[in-house]
């Protein structure tokens, strides 16, 4: 059976990296390896990584000081021994059949598929579903990739490890967005396949690493997309229909700034480019939202009641 390693990103998660690495542990499939990177964390993370020191399926690292999510990934992959890696949040949780469903997937494709992912549930402290996640993306999904990331969840992601060596790993100066960056490299190359089934849990809480990309937090989005545009925007311009879509919705992320900041006159400037990019209703409501209906304006603004309220 190949080995599979599972790979831990974790920085200031005492309290949540070792559900992480019990899940890891908990997989039906028994080749396994469970590699964690400690990003210079300043909590009880290192008390905790040291509970594991006398199982031999967990290796640890500790970054002196704080590098960076791509880089503590970067750093775990280097370490790994397995054929296939695995990519876990360091507060998200692996169901038990996971990497024996999506092996078994992999059995049944070419060389050419590189990524096998999954779908995902987002529950909060509770244990409570707050959305589940689907996936239907397959094959080729480059160039359409550029436009947004399709393969969520991350942690959903089982892939060959010579397929990520063969696009040069993770790019340790990219700080948000780093499961699209990678995954536009590796959707270059290679074709993406998935199980569908709910084989991940995604805990949803205040301080997510990705929390901005969880809740869609347009300054998250904007800042993620701005350095998306300026690595890719040569690809980008090499496909117009993408990059009209990239831009439609980069001005929709930087109205929602606007409506946050209560600043109407910008946010409606930024949902007509939008809207004059990409004619579709999404972006048709936003500018709506923002011209025709001030009462909604100001609902999607925090101001007053919500936006069903208000439409009655």
């Amino acid at each position: 059976m190949p080995l599979v390693s599972a790979l831990i990103p974790t920085y200031n998660r005492a309290d949540r990296v070792g559900g992480a690495i019990d899940s890891a542990l908990a997989q039906t499939h028994d080749e396994l390896e469970v590699v964690v990177v400690n990003d210079g964390s300043t909590d009880d993370t290192r008390a905790v990584l040291a509970e594991y020191a006398d199982d031999d399926r967990v290796r640890v690292r500790h970054n002196e000081e704080n590098r960076g999510i791509a880089a503590t990934f970067d750093r775990a992959a280097e370490v790994a021994n397995g054929e296939y890696l695995g990519i876990l949040g360091d507060d998200d949780r692996w169901r038990p059949e996971k990497t024996a469903r999506q092996l078994d997937r992999f059995a049944q494709l070419n060389d050419d598929y590189g990524i096998v992912y999954a779908g995902g549930v987002r529950v909060d402290d509770d244990g409570q579903t707050l959305t589940e996640v689907h996936p239907t993306v397959h094959g080729n999904c480059y160039p359409e990739i550029l436009t947004e990331f399709p393969l969520a969840p991350h942690s959903s992601h089982l892939l060959r490890a010579s397929c990520l060596e063969a696009v040069g790993g993770f790019d340790t100066n990219f700080p948000e967005a780093v499961d699209w960056e990678v995954n536009i490299r590796l959707a270059r190359e290679f074709r993406v396949a998935y199980v569908d089934e709910i084989l991940v849990e995604r805990q949803f809480h205040g301080g997510n690493v990705s929390g901005g990309a969880l809740t869609g937090d347009p300054a998250y989005q904007v800042a993620a997309r701005d350095r998306i545009w300026r690595k890719f925007r040569e690809e980008l311009r090499a496909h117009p229909e993408t990059e009209r879509r990239f831009a439609a919705t980069h001005e929709k992320h930087r109205g929602r700034v606007a409506v946050g900041d209560r600043d109407r006159r910008r946010a409606t400037a930024h949902f007509l480019a939008a809207s004059w990019l990409d004619p579709s209703v999404e972006h048709l409501g936003s500018l709506a939202a923002a011209t025709i209906h001030p009462r909604l304006y100001d609902a999607l603004a925090g101001r007053e009641t919500s936006p069903a309220e208000v439409l009655g």
